[in-house]
């Protein structure tokens, strides 16, 4: 008789089962509320974190535009003029705010057509160092822009379009133009507009730049034999 009181005190009752159940299930669900509740915050940080990464990488652009130096250049046919082009596939110019490094860089800020039709606008840098006009055309020719340091500054647009705003030297005035080439103009722009569609409809980036170019248009006689 004692052995089977001491092995019946050895098993659980059904009470004792139901509670330690209960007890369970409630660790369970708050071990649940407490990961969901964790999840939640972490992907409001992570919208934040991206969504201050997108505006950083815009305010990073328009200080690079702002940047733009009159970097002069020359060739046979056009002699020296400040060094620009912009199309409807994007722009180049010299700045003296680079992305990831200490030295003046020549950008190109390019629309890139992906799978699907839509477009990325991309950031790249070079350093300039000594480059004559030919060096970063030769860069574009071979992709070697590619190389550089680079980032998105917007993905997966549905449209892309710019127009360049400076003065006309013949017409002596300011215009809006589709392209803008310092070859011809002999300036750089004053402006740079970026007009593009993403699934929230159409917005506009607007970029200012801060140098007056005009300043080095006597360049032809103060350097008439320095070889292109």
């Amino acid at each position: 008789m004692p052995l089977r009181k001491s092995l019946a005190s050895k098993g659980y009752t059904l009470i004792e089962v139901v509670v330690a159940l209960a007890i369970f299930s409630s660790m369970l669900l708050l071990g649940s509320l407490a990961l969901n509740q964790t999840l939640r915050e972490y992907k409001v940080l992570a919208d934040k974190g991206f969504a201050f990464w997108n505006y950083a990488k815009v305010v990073w652009l328009d200080k690079s535009v702002a940047s733009m130096t009159d970097y002069f250049v020359k060739t046979r046919e056009h002699r020296w003029f400040p060094y620009f082009k912009g199309d409807g596939n994007g722009f180049s110019y010299v700045s003296l705010a680079p992305f990831a490094s200490d030295a003046p860089v020549v950008v190109w800020v390019v629309k890139e057509k992906k799978e699907g039709g839509i477009f990325d606008l991309v950031y790249y840098e070079l350093p300039v160092m000594t480059k004559k006009y030919l060096d970063i055309e030769d860069d574009v020719v071979f992709n070697n822009y590619k190389k550089g340091n680079s980032f998105v500054v917007f993905s997966d647009l549905e449209e892309i379009s710019f127009q360049y705003y400076g003065f006309d030297l013949l017409k002596r005035k300011y215009e809006w133009f589709n392209e803008f080439d310092g070859r011809l103009k002999k300036v750089l722009p004053s402006a740079i507009l970026i007009t593009y569609k993403d699934k929230e409809g159409e917005k506009k980036l607007f970029l200012k730049v801060n140098t007056n170019s005009m300043t080095k248009l006597i360049y032809d006689e103060i350097y008439p034999d320095v070889n292109p």
